[in-house]
């Protein structure tokens, strides 16, 4: 029987795709955690798993940190932390389909954001897409669907946060070895969820087994192991293939909320999903493509 050859670039397409697989699983397993620890010791529980692991497998690249890279590691986690904390926080208030499409729409908000702070104006296709997603969004909270609640505003927020996490990122990237701007971010943003914990909320932690998985699977699967595959995988496609791929996430949160949760959504809150979804994956497409023609 003669093997299949199968191009490097449909293997690592599919790699790409189980990576988004595991994402779309964090926003379910996040949602059942929480219910045994307050949001923001949850993340610190998480992060500083995730850093141990991660220090672990690339300690080497930790050797004589630098002042400057302590100070810009600092500011990608405030970042950072604000993207998942107020992600954490809202998914105690919000369905995890609401939760993953709100999140992911922090791509739409990097053009106008950029411009603000770089002057660099946003080219019209991405304010259509911009356009596109929230009228998808109106839709998705209209009168008879589910309206916005507290935890879908502040799941906005998160998105925000990570679109300034997503500048600065861009900024930096170049200047500074990623492998550990990615561990200070888990080792910083522990750091940060444990001492607002004392402050902000009432912490408690129940050791449950469901907590033990859901740290764990946080910090192995959805942090350090997605990370390495998106790192190692990503290059043996097109920045466009990747943008596409990476679009399955909240689709594949969706269908485990419906499988695992019970999370149905009604026929106009779907066509609202497609619209936010659709002009998510037309602005990816607009930056991939302009970074593409930029290497070129």
């Amino acid at each position: 029987m003669k093997k299949l050859n199968i191009p490097q670039s449909t293997k690592a397409e599919g790699v790409l795709a189980f990576t988004a697989l595991l994402w779309g699983m964090t926003f379910i397993v996040t949602k059942r955690g929480l219910g045994d620890a307050s949001p923001l010791i949850f993340l610190s529980l998480r992060f500083s798993t995730a850093f141990i692991i991660y220090f672990i497998m690339t300690g080497k690249h930790f050797r004589g940190l630098s002042a400057k890279t302590i100070k810009r590691s600092i500011l990608l986690s405030v970042f950072f932390f604000s993207g998942y904390a107020l992600q954490t926080v809202g998914l105690k208030y919000t369905t995890v389909a609401k939760s993953a499409l709100f999140t992911y729409m922090f791509v739409v908000f990097v053009p106008p954001l950029q411009f603000f702070f770089t002057g660099k104006k946003p080219r019209l296709l991405n304010v259509a897409a911009l356009a596109v997603v929230f009228t998808g969004m109106l839709i998705f909270t209209a009168p008879g669907n589910s309206s916005l609640n507290i935890g879908d505003w502040l799941n906005l927020g998160g998105a925000i946060g990570y679109a300034f996490f997503i500048i600065f990122l861009d900024r930096y990237t170049g200047q500074e070895d990623p492998v550990v701007l990615t561990g200070m971010q888990f080792l910083v943003s522990a750091i940060i969820a444990a001492l607002m914990s004392i402050f902000l909320e009432q912490t408690y932690v129940i050791p449950t087994l469901n907590l033990t998985v859901s740290i764990l699977y946080l910090a192995i699967p959805g942090s350090v192991i997605a990370i390495f595959l998106m790192n190692r995988f990503q290059g043996m496609t097109t920045p466009v293939k990747a943008c596409i791929i990476y679009a399955l996430e909240p689709v594949f949160t969706i269908m485990f909320g419906w499988l695992i949760l019970r999370e149905a959504l009604t026929g106009s809150e779907f066509f609202g999903a497609a619209l936010i979804l659709g002009g998510v994956i037309f602005s990816e497409l607009i930056g991939a493509i302009r970074s593409r023609k930029k290497i070129s």
